[in-house]
């Protein structure tokens, strides 16, 4: 069969094999991982390349933030070892922050695709592994020499053999090595599948290389971001929210240009980046993050490849808190970066009110550490979500991991490879942040030790959210505020005690993480009564959170107060517009 790049329904069929292909590769690790992070948690990614090292498709279940970060590494990895010093069997690997995914956590492996000695494309993935190294208390740090183990730009297999000297430095460099190791080869398996199944295509379809299909549609995604972002009005856009940075709460603050057909963010008087504590972002991250959330806005129906980005750029001020300079600690920069999305969907809201969506409620993690009494090692983590913020549209989900795309551990999975139980995971009623369309809820995760063993638990916290509200957007309120509950006596952490490392000595220690709800879109008082009693009665929200909607639960019935009444709205006789009935 013949490739007609030039039929409409043959080249949607050739771009849907692309993305099934990296698909296939996002599935094989997730089968095949050994840790939580990466098979339950879904910390991971895989894209396609073309031989210049060009996005031309990724998973749909892909994180994210490795969609936009991985071209970036892949970039550099192609500098340092050139097209023609590559052989077939060579696999190359960096964690470096500064050119791939923003922290030591996220090892990208990139496998180039030979067709006889020709190269013809690359396959790349990017997994989270559990554990580099480093300290166990990443708020504490000073430098990335205290973050783990560093791997610039090198060849971990070459021409089919692995280098068996890196991953030894490596296992010998984490605390679980088998567990690392096995995620490795988690990806390095889904690489070979999607180079063999990328030959496989193009035998099929009669490609004698991918540089036709890779510029066709890398064009088609360029030009609907272009058309997108030319239908708006020319403009300089501005938004801020606030950010918990350690100690303190920072504002982060975009400005997004619009010129033509172009569009410019720049992360104006970004704060400086901070010395202690690893919540700087190098300028791959912050970029990623950036304009990942832009292309959800502008172009959320097209297929991501590199051409949707060729109209956007990104710039944050040298030195701050989102283009930070080596050796900087950048462990925990999700507590930075997770806010720029926010930023963004204020600054845009104007312009399009339907394709943005209010503040969410942030995820968190636990981290536990120990040793059982056998000896074991357990090193795992317990993701999260919060409450997703409301849109135009739709209320927001309730406990969704945004803006990462990761999933809430299973609290199964988390109770077999470590010594706690727990003891509560529920939605909390009222958190969601009342609107014409409701935030979604944030939810309730309480844990403990199952045996009085003598030995104490670890656990790390990286709290979101715990010191400011953020309005929702077109008169919505904020959802509530997360919120960490620790010790025999249920004391509320707050300020300078938030983040870092607990310690649960006994059973009777227990810990409790109560992640914030989403925002609301819309007044309140705009919402219908019968959605208003469904989730009443759905336990969403409760009798005393009626207020924010203008109601009231008086002898088994709802009843709308005045300033609802004065739109008629829920009245006897009369239709939800308004008018008499």
């Amino acid at each position: 069969m013949r490739a007609d790049l030039e039929d409409p329904v043959g080249l949607e069929i050739l771009w849907q094999r692309l993305i099934n292909i990296a698909e296939e590769c996002w599935v094989t690790i997730w089968r095949t991982a050994f840790s939580m992070i990466v098979g339950e948690a879904q910390d991971f990614g895989c894209e396609l390349l073309d031989a210049e090292g060009r996005s031309l498709a990724h998973s749909p279940r892909s994180m994210p933030v490795f969609n936009l970060t991985l071209p970036r590494a892949v970039e550099e990895l192609l500098r340092v070892f050139p097209p023609h010093r590559l052989e077939p069997g060579d696999v190359l690997a960096t964690n470096d922050p500064w050119i791939c995914a923003g922290h030591l956590f996220d090892l990208a492996l990139v496998t180039p695709v030979f067709r006889g000695r020709q190269l013809v494309g690359l396959v790349g993935s990017i997994a989270h592994c559990s554990d580099v190294g480093g300290s166990r208390d990443p708020l504490s740090v000073r430098e990335i020499y205290e973050e783990g183990l560093q791997i610039p730009p090198i060849k971990l297999h070459r021409r089919g053999e692995p280098n068996r000297e890196v991953l030894a430095v490596i296992e010998r460099n984490v605390r679980k090595g088998q567990m690392v190791l096995g995620d490795v080869q988690a990806q390095l398996s889904a690489n070979q599948v999607g180079a063999h199944r990328l030959l496989e295509f193009m035998d099929e379809y009669g490609l004698p290389d991918l540089t036709d299909l890779a510029r066709t549609v890398q064009r088609r995604s360029e030009a609907a971001m272009r058309t997108a972002i030319a239908a708006l009005p020319p403009g300089t856009y501005e938004g801020e929210v606030p950010v918990d940075t350690l100690q303190s709460v920072g504002r982060l603050r975009v400005r997004v240009k619009v010129r033509g057909d172009e569009m410019a963010a720049d992360w104006v008087e970004a704060p400086p980046q901070v010395e202690r504590g690893g919540v700087n972002c190098t300028l791959s991250y912050t970029a990623a993050h950036t304009v990942y959330a832009l292309k959800c806005i502008l172009t959320p129906d097209t297929p991501s490849n590199a051409g949707c980005f060729r109209p956007l750029s990104v710039s944050a001020p040298p030195g701050s808190i989102l283009n930070c300079r080596y050796p900087a600690p950048v462990n925990v920069r999700t507590m930075t970066g997770w806010y720029l999305a926010p930023a963004l969907f204020r600054a845009l809201a104007p312009v399009l009110p339907e394709r943005v969506q209010s503040f969410t409620g942030m995820p968190m993690s636990l981290g536990a550490y120990g040793t059982e009494p056998d000896g074991r090692i357990f090193n795992d983590h317990l993701f999260q979500g919060g409450g997703q913020g409301a849109s135009a549209a739709a209320d927001g989900k309730s406990a969704l991991l945004y803006p990462t795309s990761a999933a809430n551990t299973s609290v199964e999975m988390f109770e077999s490879r470590t010594p706690l139980l727990v003891e509560v995971k529920e939605l909390i009623p009222d958190s969601g942040g009342p609107g014409r369309h409701r935030g979604g809820l944030g939810q309730r995760v309480s844990v403990r030790k199952l045996a009085d063993d003598g030995r104490t638990v670890l656990v790390s916290l990286l709290p979101q959210g715990i010191r400011f509200d953020t309005p929702g957007l077109a008169g919505g309120w904020s959802g509530r505020r997360a919120g960490i509950v620790l010790d025999e006596d249920g004391r509320r952490l707050a300020g300078e005690e938030v983040g870092g490392l607990a310690e649960l000595p006994t059973p009777k220690a227990r810990l409790t993480l109560e992640l914030g709800g989403g925002s609301g879109y819309g007044s309140p008082l705009e919402r219908p009564l019968a959605e208003i009693e469904a989730d009443l009665a759905q336990g969403l929200i409760t009798e005393e959170g009626l207020g924010a909607y203008g109601c009231a639960w008086r002898e088994g019935r709802l009843v709308p107060g005045p300033e609802r009444a004065q739109d008629g709205e829920g009245l006897p006789g009369q239709d939800p517009g308004g008018r008499p009935g």
